[in-house]
Parts: structure tokens; sequence; C-alpha cells
């Protein structure tokens, strides 16, 4: 019998990021601690020289690199429902074809987001970075993410081990790519560039109730 454990974690985005790996299935919403102050989070494979050290200082925003794929992500308060989903090796779910692995969970998301009457589509061919995507997660269109009207609203970057796999899932609530511009090393030209052609669609529905209805559908999985 796979059963599904589910809590909140109040926490600083780092410390979120740097949880170990359950035994068994789980779906963590991240919750912001008393002090817990935002972030600019990186990729696995994204140099740290990517980010704008000194604007991030200025700004008072951590710089975290997340063991999980993809490109950056701005983490703020309010800006994101944040949910990692966990799944041991031997579970039914486990797929080993990466480009796969992550639709179900798109699915998830799919049916979580029609409880609140939204129409949403998943992602189901390839990875396609575009010119952004590499840089900024919510630019490109990965198997699994979610899209309405043809823009991202579900983000889904993720870490596989001998344990299982971990996916990073995060709904756009606000989007400001003016905002997250700034924290990275470009020259202004792709500066303007990115901020033009980086289209999302943001969902600012309340966190406790999507994850509410995220937790429910999920346990049909």
């Amino acid at each position: 019998m796979y059963m599904w454990r589910f809590h909140e974690v109040q926490a600083g985005v780092g410390e979120f990021h740097a949880m170990s790996h359950p035994r068994g299935r789980e779906v963590s919403l991240h919750c912001w601690g008393g002090n817990a102050q935002g972030a600019l989070v990186l990729g696995s494979s994204q140099p740290e020289d990517a980010a704008n050290a000194e604007v991030l200082k200025k700004l008072g925003l951590e710089l975290v690199k997340r063991q999980s794929g993809g490109g950056a992500v701005l983490v703020v308060p309010e800006a994101l429902v944040w949910i990692d989903v966990f799944i041991p090796r031997d579970d039914p779910l486990w797929e080993a074809d990466i480009s796969k692995s992550a639709l179900w969970l798109g699915k998830v998301w799919q049916a979580t987001l029609a409880e609140f009457g939204v129409s949403a589509e998943v992602h189901q061919g390839p990875y396609q970075p575009g010119d952004w995507g590499n840089l900024v997660c919510f630019a490109g269109r990965a198997p699994g993410e979610v899209f309405i009207e043809g823009k991202k609203a579900v983000g889904i970057s993720q870490r596989r081990t001998r344990r299982g796999a971990r996916f990073q899932t995060a709904l756009a609530r606000q989007w400001n790519i003016t905002e997250l511009s700034p924290l990275l090393n470009l020259p202004p030209e792709d500066r303007t560039r990115l901020e033009t052609e980086t289209a999302i669609h943001p969902m600012p529905l309340p966190p406790s109730e999507v994850f509410s209805a995220f937790c429910t559908t999920i346990q049909k999985y």
C-alpha cells in the first residue's frame, strides 16, 4: 500500500532545498519561516556568476543553488505556491525515462487547477528551452509542466538519486519579469529581450486552498 504523507514546512529557501529525502511518498508545502528572506534560486547546472551578487546583496536576497535542474527562479513570499513531491524508486509512479517521469505530476496539477475552474494543458513533448529556458525556469517548456492559454503556470524540476525522485513544483501566483531580470548578469540588450519574450500566466490563488486541492488530487495516484 502506497500512502502519501503531507506536511507544511516553515523554513528559509536554502533550508527547504537542503532537506533530506524521506523514505516514502511525501508532499511538502513550503511556508515562510518568521525571519526567512527571499532568494534567487539557480538550477544545478547554472554557475553562481549567472547571478548579480551586488544586486542580490542590495535587495537582501539570498543566493541558493538547488540540486534539481532548470533555470533561475525568484522565490519571494506570496509569489509562488511551492510544493515538493518525493517518490521512492520502487514506487509504481517511478518512470525510468526522464522525458516522461513528470507527466503524471503535471496531470495532478492540471486536475488541481480544474478544481478552481481553470482549464490547463500539460506539456507532453520534449524539453524546449527556447532562447531563455536554460537561464530562467519559467521561460522554457519541460515535460509535465502546465500551461494556460500557451503560457506557463506551473514549473517542474526534479532531482533523481538512488533513493528516488524529488520533484520541485511551483505555481506562479504573481509574475514580474522586471523583478527577476536585474538579478541576472545580462547585457542590457539581452535583459530587454528576456523581459519582452518571456510570458507567464500567473494564478493568484490562495496557497492553502491550492495545497488542499493538490493533496486531495494526488491521493488518486
